[in-house]
């Protein structure tokens, strides 16, 4: 895993920084990376913060190879009432996640830092990260938001049949389990992993689901 560090002169991670570090990095080029995430059950192999654990690992990544890049610490949580039959999901509601974001890409904003990228493990965030991005843009004309919104479903974009199982996707599938497995193999076991996936969802039409009525074991996918 990386430290957070390029060439080992400069710290990226705010939450490592002390004043005198942050003052010196600031300026009116910086990019301010935001990671949210969710602490849910993803099946029996692998961690609760899977959703938060590879885009806070993304964003570290890109940091060391851009100089005017600074990552702030991940968001844990997120909006996950469709997985509230787990046993510790931990979930904020919609209207409050809406309220963290935009308040806290006012707070960037107030800091004269105009360009924000933001990093998204989750899918129940989507929706808050839209409109609290497209409400700060109405207010601040001079920002710039960007979002990697569905890690997941780009990589299986980006190369047709890299998976066996819906191009990846999946809660706890080939694409979560793969990404989780390259940066932290300690928190994944694969021998725990389901064996059978649920029959293929319509394409076309989205279907708002419960997740326990999907799946009884938190996962989707089958990994293996």
């Amino acid at each position: 895993m990386t430290n957070g560090t390029l060439e080992g002169k400069h710290k990226r991670l705010i939450e490592e920084m002390n004043a005198v570090e942050v003052r010196k990095i600031i300026n009116e080029k910086t990019v301010a990376i935001l990671v949210f995430g969710a602490c849910e059950n993803h099946g029996d192999h692998m961690p609760f913060g899977s959703d938060f654990i590879f885009p806070a690992e993304i964003a570290k990544r890109v940091a060391t190879k851009i100089s005017n890049v600074i990552v702030l610490p991940a968001i844990p949580y997120g909006v996950s009432l469709h997985h509230d039959k787990f046993q510790m999901t931990m979930s904020i509601n919609p209207e409050t996640m809406i309220g963290i974001i935009s308040d806290l890409l006012s707070s960037l904003n107030q800091n004269q830092i105009s360009r924000v990228l933001i990093i998204n493990g989750h899918d129940g965030n989507i929706g808050p990260i839209e409109i609290a991005a497209r409400s700060i843009k109405n207010k601040h004309p001079e920002m710039t938001i960007a979002c990697l919104e569905s890690w997941w479903v780009l990589v299986g974009q980006l190369k047709k049949d890299l998976f066996e199982v819906w191009n990846g996707l999946g809660h706890g599938g080939e694409a979560e389990t793969s990404a989780v497995l390259a940066v932290r193999p300690d928190l994944v076991n694969l021998a725990s992993a389901p064996k059978d996936v649920i029959p293929r969802l319509p394409e076309n039409i989205r279907i708002f689901w419960k997740f326990d009525e999907l799946t009884s074991t938190g996962a989707t996918g089958a990994p293996q």
